[in-house]
């Protein structure tokens, strides 16, 4: 019954025609931030530049996280708007219900940003390389630079990424844990916006390893190398999600008690 919930959830957003946009819109989004900079410099400076260029740029990174939200973020409303909510409850049981919604939002918020942001890098790789020939230590980021003189030089993009795609996807948990609390689809899609702004900001008060923004940008915050730091990453953000998960879990089981309307 628990994979059921999270096979009917997880073939809601594959068979949802949003999630398929919302990655070409990530795509299409990336080629815009760094439009003005392949005209003026051409293929000289290769792929990773202009990822990094895209990733740097704030606007265009909440632009991101909206994509990121769009194909599922805003299930719960739906659910609680048409009144399913309490009939798949009875099926699958409140517990396989939340972690099924928490997992799918999650999942799809990733597999979002991380497919159409390697599109993006692609695309580039047809018209140029990945590297500079020359300054790549200058170009490419200090925790990653071991990478990019390995055999597998793609890895420094595609870890990158990979930590770019996991923070777009806490947000979005972040997005349908407060859906619980306000059930309206334009609270739903616009909070992981608001939050990771606002989140970004607080936390550079706290200690380098705790800033979100610097993690969401691989910043070298523990000097320990590029396989501790990636996984460092990884648990923060998977951590996060988890807690924020716990508070969406709180709320849902709340107005299944009719605690709340």
């Amino acid at each position: 019954m628990k994979r059921r919930a999270f096979t009917m959830s997880a073939m809601q957003v594959s068979s949802s025609p949003a999630f398929y946009l919302s990655i070409i819109g990530v795509t299409v989004l990336c080629f815009i931030s760094v439009w003005d900079e392949l005209d003026a410099m051409g293929p000289a400076y290769g792929v990773y530049y202009y990822f990094d260029i895209f990733i740097g740029l704030t606007m265009f990174k909440k632009l991101v996280v909206l994509f990121a939200a769009l194909p599922y973020v805003a299930s719960f409303c739906s659910d609680w708007k048409y009144q399913y909510l309490k009939p798949v409850v009875i099926r699958t049981g409140a517990k396989r219900y939340v972690w099924s919604k928490v997992i799918t939002c999650f999942l799809s918020g990733f597999l979002t940003v991380f497919i159409g942001v390697l599109l993006f890098c692609l695309l580039l790789l047809l018209k140029m390389p990945l590297f500079p020939s020359e300054d790549l230590e200058n170009i490419i980021s200090p925790l990653f630079s071991p990478l990019a003189e390995g055999a597998f030089p793609l890895l420094v993009v595609l870890a990158e990424s990979f930590i770019f795609s996991l923070a777009a996807a806490l947000w979005t948990v972040v997005g349908l844990a407060v859906s619980a609390f306000i059930p309206s689809h334009f609270v739903a899609v616009t909070t992981p916006v608001i939050a990771s702004y606002i989140l970004e900001e607080v936390t550079k008060l706290f200690p380098s390893w705790l800033n979100l923004y610097l993690l969401t940008r691989s910043a070298d915050v523990l000097q320990q190398g590029p396989l501790i730091s990636f996984v460092y990453f990884c648990f923060v953000f998977l951590l996060f999600a988890a807690l924020v998960g716990c508070l969406f879990d709180y709320q849902v089981r709340r107005r299944i008690r009719n605690e709340v309307v």
